[in-house]
């Protein structure tokens, strides 16, 4: 016999093992393999100390803020806006901190996510300030600025 008046409960799924958003490009397992020395640079070496620390693009409505931070021991992690990753591992080249690994993330059905261009990311470059995001031919998908940290 049906039971009448139940409603379920919605489900979040959160993904367990590596998850390449970033890795949507088709033929690269990697999506950041050849964002080395490739892209043009400006001419100045950053430092740890000039991108260790949060970054966000501000919370602009959505579930959660656009952030991403740059760990002390080469991690980095953040949110989207809608999902938060993690996994991703972070190294300097000259003007260049390139992202490297696969993307952990959530996977939290959102109708708008504001900072869905950071999967896209392959490097990030400090200029005046801020955190610009890379694809992998060096065009600016976004930036973020520095937080209190």
């Amino acid at each position: 016999m049906p039971r009448r008046g139940l409603r379920r409960a919605p489900v979040v799924v959160v993904v367990g093992a590596a998850l390449a958003v970033g890795g949507c490009q088709e033929g690269s397992p990697d999506p950041t393999s050849s964002a080395s020395t490739s892209l043009p640079t400006t001419g100045r070496d950053v430092t740890r100390a000039e991108v260790m620390g949060l970054w966000s693009a501000g919370r602009s409505g959505s579930r959660l803020p656009v952030e991403v931070e740059l760990g002390p021991d080469g991690g980095v992690s953040g949110s989207d806006g809608c999902n938060s990753f993690s996994g991703r591992r972070w190294s300097l080249d000259g003007d260049r901190v390139l992202l490297r690994g696969r993307q952990l993330t959530s996977l939290v059905g959102c109708s708008t996510v504001p900072g869905e261009w950071l999967a896209r990311a392959a490097s990030f470059r400090v200029e005046d300030g801020r955190l610009v995001a890379l694809d992998r031919g060096g065009d600016t998908l976004g930036s973020l600025s520095r937080t209190g940290s």
